[in-house]
């Protein structure tokens, strides 16, 4: 059984973390080592995991705020397990996590990413059993089944090895091309060959927001990644969450730069020149909601510009163009749609 380095970068989690914390420990795949770090928690986090660190497999690290980039990175120096799996502070392993996925790659051995399908919960309940779909709106916009996007899919024989029902399938393959209309890899779902990364590369520090993303895409083009249909992690939704309204903006921001990253690295391929305009429509989609964010805030002149550049690669989108006339109206006149539009909701 290979080694499992597990990174859980921290910030200002204290309610949380505790729980991420044992769900790891928990594990029925017990030879791992979990590095905690910390990134510059001002809260009582260090309190929280301090019960955890008499277990010899804990280490808590502590860096100077600098983004959950930096934290998975300072944890990867660190690592020295075979494997690579990451969890987020908010979020919770099933018990069986790591030995089903751990399995996963001894029988898939292209694959050197595995990830799962999880559930979803805030504070007080559950809110969705199979919550990927949901989360990654990919897979449903472009009217997706797994099969259509994982070229292999491992016998019930073989699954069944591996502690999976008959309804939970183990998907295999390159999904790149997939990956560039959207994400389907949630990051705590994840366990990776470690040697990946010493082609790739770890997270780009200067993404404070979208880093997974950008980093998956990398992997994907080159390597071949599992999905086990189970949920193995509960994902849970709290309210100072950096992908909050908040940061939509910026996130937005970091969506069109991955993006156009990725699509300049494959124009002149056979894929680019037969999905060209479905490219273009996605970057439009993009460029929709960036302009829709400075609308919703009354910037009405950015609103403008990035709904004219939403209609020249997506002219399909009617709702832009009804956007781009209220934006060059007062700012009241805003007010209006969106008290209309409050009102139907």
């Amino acid at each position: 059984m290979k080694k499992v380095s597990v990174i859980l970068p921290t910030y200002n989690r204290a309610a949380y973390v505790g729980d991420a914390v044992e769900s790891v420990l928990q594990q029925t795949s017990d030879d791992l080592e979990l590095i905690i770090v910390d990134d510059g928690s001002h809260d009582a986090t260090e309190d929280a995991v301090a019960p955890f660190l008499a277990d010899a497999r804990v280490r808590y690290i502590r860096q100077n705020n600098a983004g959950v980039a930096a934290a998975r990175n300072h944890g990867l120096e660190k690592a020295t397990g075979e494997c690579i799996a990451f969890i987020d502070s908010d979020d919770i392993w099933n018990k069986d996590k790591l030995k089903i996925q751990l399995a996963v790659l001894d029988a898939v051995p292209s694959a050197s990413i595995v990830c799962s399908d999880f559930s979803a919960r805030n504070s007080h309940t559950y809110i969705d059993h199979s919550h990927l779909r949901t989360y990654f709106t990919v897979l449903d916009t472009y009217h997706l089944a797994y099969g259509d996007v994982f070229p292999h899919v491992l016998p019930v024989v073989t699954t069944g090895t591996l502690g999976l029902r008959e309804y939970e399938p183990v998907y295999w393959g390159n999904i790149y091309e997939t990956m560039l209309f959207g994400n389907i890899i949630l990051t705590s779902t994840t366990l990776f060959r470690r040697d990946v990364f010493e082609q790739t590369g770890f997270f780009d520090r200067s993404y404070r927001i979208m880093e997974d993303y950008d980093l998956f895409l990398k992997l994907t083009k080159k390597y071949d990644v599992a999905l086990v249909d189970k949920p193995l992690v509960t994902y849970r939704y709290n309210e100072n969450q950096i992908s909050g309204d908040w940061n939509f903006g910026n996130l937005c921001d970091r969506l069109i730069d991955v993006f156009n990253k990725n699509v300049d690295g494959i124009r002149g391929t056979d894929f680019y020149r037969k999905n060209e305009k479905k490219l273009q429509q996605r970057l439009g989609m993009y460029q929709a909601q960036k302009a829709y964010f400075h609308f919703m805030h009354e910037d009405m002149e950015s609103s403008a510009t990035w709904y004219r550049e939403s209609i020249r690669n997506d002219p399909d989108n009617y709702a832009a163009y009804v956007y781009l006339l209220f934006s060059k109206l007062p700012v009241s006149a805003t007010r209006f749609v969106r008290r209309l539009k409050a009102a139907a909701a």
